[in-house]
C-alpha cells in the first residue's frame, strides 16, 4: 500500500512540474516571436543607413584615434543568460569563452559581463569584471545597449580593440558563438555596384567627416542592440526547446507511473479478491 502512495504523490509532483514547463517553454515562444520583430526592424534600419556610410568611407579614410596610444589590449564584452533552464546554451558559451579568454589573451585587457551567468562565470575563474550588467531582460535590452554604449565611448580611446563574444541563432533550433568586433567597426559589405551614391546630391550640414564619424556612432549603437537582441533570441530557443523537451520527458514518465500504478493496483485488488475467496 506504501508503494502505491508514494506512485502517486511522485505522479502528482511530475503533473506539477510539467504545468511549469509548459508555462516556461509558453513564455519562451512568445519572448522570441517578440525579439524576432525587434530583429528585423534593426536589420531594417542598418540597410537604410548603410549605403550612405559606404559612399563616405570610399572617399575618405576612417576615423582616427587623433594620435592618441591606447593603454591596454583588448576590451572583452561577454553575453550569457540571465537566468538558467535553458538547456547547453551556457554551457556552450562557457566554452567559447575558454577558447578566446586566455591568460594571454588576458594580459592587460579587461572584460564587461553581460548577463547574470556571464558575472558567475567571471567569479568562477577569478576574473574581475570591468562592469557587470545583470537583470538582462527582453524589455530592457534597450536600456542595457544604452549603458554599454556610454562605456564603450567614455573608455574606447583606451583599448586598441572592443571585440564582443556572444551567441547568434542560425535557425531556431541552433545556436552558435560569435565574435564581433566593436571597434573597430565591423561593417558590412560594400559592393561598389550597388553603392554609387552621389555625394554631391546631399546639402551637408556638417563636413562629411563629422557626419562619417556619427554614422560609425550609430552604427556602434545598431550592433550593440543586435548582439543583445541574437543573444536573447538565442536564449529563448533554447530554453523552449529545453523546457519542450522536459515537457515530454514528464508525460513519458507520467505515462509509465500510471502504468506500473494501475498494474499494482490490479494486483492489490486481485490478491484481496483471492483472499477473500478463499475464506469461504
Amino acid at each position: 500500500m506504501s508503494q502505491l502512495i508514494h506512485i502517486k504523490q511522485r505522479i502528482k509532483a511530475i503533473s506539477t512540474i510539467k504545468k511549469i514547463t509548459q508555462t516556461m517553454r509558453l513564455i519562451a515562444m512568445s519572448a522570441h516571436s517578440k525579439l524576432k520583430k525587434q530583429a528585423e526592424s534593426i536589420q531594417t534600419l542598418k540597410k537604410e543607413f548603410n549605403p550612405l556610410l559606404c559612399a563616405l568611407t570610399t572617399q575618405q579614410s576612417l576615423p582616427s584615434r587623433e594620435n592618441h596610444a591606447p593603454k591596454h589590449k583588448t576590451l572583452f564584452i561577454i553575453c550569457a543568460s540571465e537566468k538558467g533552464l535553458c538547456g547547453t546554451f551556457n554551457t556552450t558559451m562557457f566554452t567559447y569563452f575558454n577558447k578566446h579568454l586566455t591568460h594571454e589573451t588576458l594580459e592587460n585587457s579587461h572584460v564587461i559581463s553581460v548577463g547574470k551567468k556571464a558575472t558567475q562565470y567571471l567569479l568562477q575563474r577569478d576574473i574581475k569584471p570591468l562592469m557587470e550588467i545583470d537583470k538582462v531582460l527582453p524589455n530592457k535590452l534597450e536600456k542595457v545597449a544604452e549603458s554599454l554604449y556610454d562605456k564603450i565611448v567614455k573608455l574606447h580611446q583606451d583599448y586598441e580593440q572592443v571585440i564582443c563574444l556572444s551567441s547568434v541563432a542560425k535557425t531556431f533550433f541552433v545556436q552558435e558563438p560569435q565574435t564581433t568586433s566593436l571597434i573597430p567597426a565591423q561593417q558590412d559589405p560594400c559592393d561598389n555596384s550597388e553603392f554609387t551614391m552621389n555625394l554631391d546630391d546631399y546639402e551637408w550640414v556638417q563636413d562629411q567627416k563629422s557626419v562619417t564619424k556619427s554614422l560609425f556612432n550609430m552604427l556602434l549603437k545598431i550592433n550593440l542592440s543586435s548582439i543583445l537582441i541574437n543573444s536573447m533570441l538565442s536564449e529563448q530557443s533554447a530554453r523552449f526547446l529545453s523546457m519542450d523537451n522536459a515537457t515530454r520527458s514528464a508525460e513519458n514518465l507520467q505515462k509509465s507511473l500510471r502504468l506500473t500504478f494501475n498494474k499494482m493496483r490490479q494486483a492489490k485488488i486481485t490478491g484481496e479478491l483471492i483472499e477473500l475467496i478463499s475464506g469461504f
